[in-house]
């Protein structure tokens, strides 16, 4: 009797091809890499080696644990976490230089906080709410940051993001 094994072979060179094409299309700004789930499975590792590589210097995951083993291999790069800054996580992404997608008033507030008690800025992405009513900055919540913009002290904006629903 035989058995068959399923083997998965990934193309690191097409995952680069794929990304300068994307770039190629969007010359006007950066183009990132999304890396959650170890790279959807192709090795977040190896992905964002190569990808860095290749100039990419966005890089996307979901949680911060995703975030903490890919900061040595892409210094200087920006790495968001999609899901949002944890209640007492601040130190860890300030220290290690992970930049939080703040998607509610509560997340900007602690990580405002936090960069007070530091004495410096540091670098958020904000997530707006467009209706996939999963994550981001209710229509409420936004109309409350344009009247009190002094939220986002201590807080440099490096982008402003939303999940479409179609």
């Amino acid at each position: 009797m035989t058995h068959s094994a399923t083997r998965l072979t990934i193309d690191l060179g097409a995952i680069v091809a794929n990304w300068r094409l994307l770039g190629g299309l969007h010359p006007s700004g950066p183009v990132g890499a999304v890396l959650k789930a170890n790279g959807y499975g192709t090795g977040a590792g190896a992905a964002a080696t190569a990808l860095y590589g290749a100039g990419c210097r966005h890089f996307f995951v979901a949680h911060l644990t995703e975030a903490l083993p890919l900061r040595p291999l892409v210094p200087g790069a920006m790495i968001a976490v999609l899901n949002g800054l944890w209640p007492g996580d601040a130190p860890a992404y300030a220290d290690e230089g992970i930049a939080p997608v703040l998607g509610s008033l509560a997340e900007i507030e602690e990580w405002a906080a936090h960069a007070h008690t530091l004495g410096r800025a540091l670098p958020a992405l904000l997530h707006v709410d467009t209706g996939m009513n999963r994550l981001g900055l209710s229509p409420e919540e936004v109309n409350t940051l344009a009247s009190e913009p002094a939220r986002l002290n201590g807080i440099r904006l490096l982008f402003i993001m939303t999940h479409l629903v179609s």
